[in-house]
């Protein structure tokens, strides 16, 4: 019997560039369209087949802390300022690393690009650290383990 699956820490590549200061990475997952038919044997029975479909891109959310690194705003910048789809695909890596720091699990967004930015609030007299969130629209996932 195995041990639960524990991530003790988590990384994410944008195009190989590694972001700092992570927080969190929700709506993580994938999903396929289920495509249902019904079928007739030639003894007369009828019955019901489902099998894989579509693959359906996804979206995440990132939330870390906004540090002085330029890679993340230029990244959004390519295609919210600029308008330039190309280069704003990126291939973004995510991996989740064991208690040793050994990467356990890679998953890979391709064709990534931002769709959204947000920073935390900013609340006059407080010291307290600014987050930003972006979303991340893909088109594809791949999951490797290590």
């Amino acid at each position: 019997m195995q041990d639960n699956f524990v991530v003790h820490t988590f990384g994410i590549q944008i195009d190989g560039v590694q972001l700092e200061q992570l927080k969190s990475i929700s709506g993580l997952g994938m999903q396929q369209d289920v495509i249902t038919s019904q079928h007739v044997t030639d003894k007369g029975v009828v019955y019901t087949r489902k099998q894989p479909g579509a693959k359906t891109p996804g979206s995440v959310t990132i939330t870390r802390g906004m540090d002085k690194s330029k890679a993340l705003g230029d990244w959004i910048k390519e295609t919210y300022e600029k308008g330039d789809v190309t280069k704003g695909r990126k291939n973004v890596t995510i991996e989740m690393k064991d208690n040793t720091g050994k990467t356990v699990r890679r998953i890979t967004l391709m064709r990534a690009w931002a769709s959204s930015w947000q920073s935390g609030d900013l609340i006059a007299g407080q010291t307290n650290a600014v987050d930003e969130s972006v979303t991340i629209e893909f088109e594809e996932m791949k999951v490797e383990d290590s």
